[in-house]
Order: structure tokens, then sequence, then C-alpha cells
């Protein structure tokens, strides 16, 4: 660093002069420095009744440079890559965290009296899985059947329709033919 110059001290002078300017308009008169050390002192005296508070922002800075990229990456590379993909891995890991949570809460569900017959049950799920095929199999063709049925109902509707229709214009022209006639 070098000396301070009268130039420097001039800077500072004026953006004091400044500061107290914008401060100016305030009713006690008093210099914009003054009012800030009161403020300051009064912070200090409230974070002298909480400790932790007063450590904390102590060690703000500190903070910082934790946080800070190059701080992490000046250590070891490795462990940044590692930190980076942690964070990355957020979402993952929380649903992860879930799930375990659900397979411990789960686990009373699971005990040893209820696999002891699975050989047994085992024997009897086949025939009933095949049955239950067939079933499906059969809906399957319930299905056509049913949806063969309803388009032809919807054909004979259609053509019904169409026939009332035909019926209708044949009555109304022979109606018109007659009130032409007398």
């Amino acid at each position: 660093m070098g000396s301070i110059s009268m130039e420097d001290i001039a800077m500072l002078e004026s953006r004091v002069a400044h500061v107290e300017h914008l401060f100016g308009n305030n009713p006690t008169e008093k210099e914009a420095t003054k009012s800030l050390e009161e403020v300051n002192a009064k912070v200090d005296k409230m974070l002298g009744k909480h400790p932790k508070t007063h450590a904390l922002l102590k060690r703000l800075g500190e903070l910082g440079t934790y946080t800070d990229p190059s701080y992490i990456m000046r250590y070891d590379p490795s462990k940044f890559i590692q930190q980076e993909y942690v964070v990355g891995s957020t979402n993952r890991l929380q649903t992860a965290a879930v799930q375990a949570k659900k397979i411990e809460e789960l686990k009373g569900v699971v005990s040893p009296g209820n696999l002891k017959n699975v050989a047994e049950l085992e024997k009897r799920m086949g025939p009933l899985t095949l049955k239950c095929l067939q079933l499906h199999d059969n809906g399957e063709e319930v299905n056509k059947d049913i949806n063969e049925l309803v388009n032809r109902w919807n054909g004979i509707l259609g053509t019904l329709s169409e026939q009332f229709v035909t019926w209708d214009n044949l009555l109304r022209n022979a109606e018109e033919a007659l009130r032409d006639q007398d």
C-alpha cells in the first residue's frame, strides 16, 4: 500500500460531505457520520444481548469464503465434484429417503408367519392364474360381441330414422298437394 495523499483525503471528505448532504434532512441536524456511529452502537448493544447472533455475525465473512467455489476447488477438486454430485442428486436422495421410511414402516407387515405357507399357496395360484387369463380372454370376446351388437343396433336405428324422415317428407308433400288442390 502507500501513504495516503491529500487527494485521497479530499476525495473521502467529499464523499462524507455527500453522505451528510443525503442525511441533511434529519431534524436533529447531526452529522451523518455521528448518526451512523449511533446506529452502529445500537446494533452492537442489541447484538450483545444475543451472543449467538453476535458470534454468527463475526463469522459472516468466513461463511462467505466457504461458499466461494474457488475455495472448494483450492483444497480438493474431487471433493468439489462429489459435493456438486450430491447437490445435483438432492431430489433423488430425498425420494430415496422417503421410500426408505415407507419400507421401514411396512417392515412389520411382512412377518415369518405370513410367509410360511408360500409353497402351498404357490401351488394354488397357478390354476387360479390360468382361470383369470381364461376369464380375461372370454371378457374380450364378450366385449367384441357387444360392440358388434351395438353397431348393428345403431345401424338399424339409423335406417329407421332415415325411413321415418322419408315418410314424413312424403306425407308433408301429399298434404301440401291436397291443400293446393282445394
